[in-house]
């Protein structure tokens, strides 16, 4: 990442949350018409090396939780991470079947009704990330991960091998005193990530001659 901006900058956060409150707008009427009125907060954006990203989806819980992962087939290439945390699967299958939450395994019903609001919330990361690339962004039909060497393998394929940033978006949704987080991993290859840092880069550079603009208009 050397030679570019920090991703933890204002420009950037500022750019990932102006793409992310458009795609969350949809989502919000899409979930509330599935599970009534919620909140929902913009999701958080962080890059992180790959051994926390194990670290991470390791310690939030792959059994009994909810995990699937995708190949992305355009726009950028890698591979895509969805996972719900073991409380917040059962409350959310709670939530979407009218039951009580519990701690038994989630079974093929909950699961299925999981992938429900998985579907709304996928295809809002991948609108966030059209629109940060400004290209469309697909993504291959899940594959359940049931345990950490799921992904361990898919980390060993030749594309992926060399990654060392993965992308996390965080985001949680509110319905009276149920909480529900979900985490959106983006395992870009070197290519991919170096091109989404181009893409960032080149709006801050539109953004800021604007800006330096308006100063020097506002000083005269």
């Amino acid at each position: 990442m050397s030679g570019h901006k920090s991703w933890f900058s204002e420009w950037y956060q500022d750019i990932f949350r102006e793409a992310s409150n458009i795609a969350m707008s949809h989502a919000l009427t899409a979930l509330s018409n599935m599970i009534g009125e919620i909140e929902m907060e913009p999701p958080e954006v962080e890059v992180i090396p790959r051994a926390k990203f194990l670290a991470t989806i390791i310690r939030k819980g792959i059994s009994n939780s909810f995990v699937v992962m995708f190949d992305i087939t355009e726009g950028l290439t890698g591979l895509a991470i969805l996972q719900f945390p073991k409380k917040s699967a059962q409350a959310l299958v709670a939530l979407l079947l009218g039951t009580e939450t519990s701690d038994d395994e989630i079974d093929d019903i909950g699961r299925s009704a999981i992938m429900e609001v998985g579907n709304i919330l996928i295809s809002v990361y991948t609108d966030i990330l059209a629109k940060l690339i400004d290209e469309p962004v697909s993504l291959s039909p899940p594959k359940h991960v049931t345990s950490p060497y799921d992904i361990e393998k898919e980390l060993t394929r030749p594309d992926l091998r060399d990654v060392q940033e993965v992308i996390i978006f965080r985001t949680r949704f509110y319905q009276s005193n149920t909480g529900i987080e979900s985490l959106f991993y983006l395992i870009p290859t070197k290519d991919s990530f170096d091109k989404l840092v181009g893409k960032l880069e080149a709006q801050v550079k539109d953004v800021e001659p604007t800006i330096q603009s308006n100063e020097g208009s506002n000083q005269g």
